[in-house]
């Protein structure tokens, strides 16, 4: 027997369920299809100014608030940098350039 042809069919509910539900204003719960619905992209992921790190300066040579928010987007951007010339390397779009030179 195969596990892959067992399939269920939920009953029809009973007549008197159905008007006991109805006086009290019963409402169905999540199913598990309603479960593994999309939900989309969670709105408080986002990181807010006072969701920071705090910073805290021990010593000379330690990283400021300000110096630590630009080394940060100077990665950001050399990554981007990066990403941007290893693809080009891999399309071969740089031996193109040389050849119509």
């Amino acid at each position: 027997m195969s596990k892959r042809s067992i399939t269920y069919t939920k009953p029809e509910e009973p007549n008197f369920l159905k008007k006991l539900k109805q006086q009290v204003g019963y409402k169905e719960g999540p199913t598990v299809d309603t479960k593994r619905e999309d939900l989309g992209p969670a709105e408080d992921l986002s990181d807010c100014d006072d969701e920071q790190p705090t910073v805290v300066v021990l010593g000379e040579g330690d990283l400021t608030a300000e110096q630590a928010s630009r080394e940060r987007d100077r990665l950001e951007r050399d990554g981007k940098e990066h990403l941007l010339n290893s693809v080009i390397a891999n399309s071969g779009f740089n031996e193109c350039l040389t050849m119509t030179k």
